[in-house]
């Protein structure tokens, strides 16, 4: 028996077609390949393995996964956390990248209906058009990439527990685990950001140079700032933010009055004499909904 296929109304359509197209009678009934660029080598994806189910399954254990859920899996590689997935969750579509990896999976999971392998870059990835979350073990050197296409999908996932660097990932969670930046600002109205778990270098294989943690983006059920008001959003952080090595002040003066500025700086308290980067996402997103109250301040 081949692994489990999709419910159609999860599938897009090009998958399916593709499918159908195969020759091999289980190519047909259970898998999907749509990868038809250059594999990578593994160094170029930069991807380092779990060492050992017991961290996977501890892994998966803090993971935001239900019994119910229908869970993408972003690089399985070996399969480790696939297998401790599928006792969890009701279904894993596991997204690999590796040519010779997903067959490899294919083999190993060809007796479990709850698993089904897609041959795909997870960026050119249809998502599914039902609730689903996320879980990976992701190649470091695409982080902001598979990070981006998350968050801005047309139908994202209510969460995404990756495991990435560590300096990336105090990028997009920015404080209290370090200051903002522009990718945790850009980020912080739809989603809640945590660092969730810190591994050992030696919890892989092979030992990456950097450090890593686990990643976890909780989309808000209440997003702080309306999907109307996104594209305001978006342009005044990154026209306020993007100003580097210059103070609050003259961050800000494009866009407020010297003395909404003093006010400002009182009612939000910060110093305008400091950096930019020294603001919290806080007071970020008090000064942008000042400016929506007043469109014709600056």
């Amino acid at each position: 028996m081949c692994a489990g296929s999709l419910d159609s109304s999860v599938v897009p359509e090009s998958f399916r077609t593709c499918r159908a197209a195969k020759e091999s009678p289980c190519l047909r009934s259970c898998w999907f390949v749509v990868s038809t660029h250059r594999t990578p080598r593994r160094a170029d994806l930069a991807q380092h393995f779990l060492r050992s189910r017991a961290l996977a399954a501890s892994l998966i254990a803090q993971a935001p996964v239900e019994r119910s859920d229908l869970v993408v899996e972003i690089g399985p590689g070996r399969g480790i956390l696939t297998r401790e997935l599928a006792r969890r969750c009701r279904k894993v579509v596991a997204v690999e990248f590796d040519g010779v990896l997903s067959e490899a999976l294919r083999t190993s999971f060809q007796s479990d209906d709850r698993v089904t392998i897609v041959t795909a870059d997870i960026l050119r990835f249809r998502l599914p058009n039902v609730p689903y979350k996320v879980l990976g073990n992701i190649p470091f050197n695409r982080t902001a990439a598979i990070v981006r296409r998350l968050a801005q999908a047309d139908a994202p996932p209510q969460d995404a527990y990756i495991v990435v660097q560590r300096e990336a990932a105090e990028r997009f969670a920015g404080g209290p685990f370090s200051r903002e930046t522009l990718s945790s600002l850009l980020l912080k109205p739809w989603w809640q950001v945590e660092i969730a778990r810190r591994f050992r270098r030696t919890d892989f294989d092979p030992p990456p140079s950097v450090d890593a943690v686990a990643l976890w983006l909780a989309r808000r059920t209440r997003p702080l700032v309306e999907r109307s008001q996104a594209a305001d959003y978006r342009r005044f952080i990154r026209t306020c933010f993007g100003r580097d090595g210059h103070s609050i002040r003259r961050c800000l003066r494009s866009q407020f009055t010297r003395t909404q500025i003093h006010r400002l700086s009182r009612d939000l308290r910060f110093d305008p004499s400091g950096p930019a980067s020294s603001l919290t996402f806080d007071q970020w997103l008090g000064l942008f909904r000042f400016r929506m109250l007043r469109p014709d301040s600056g």
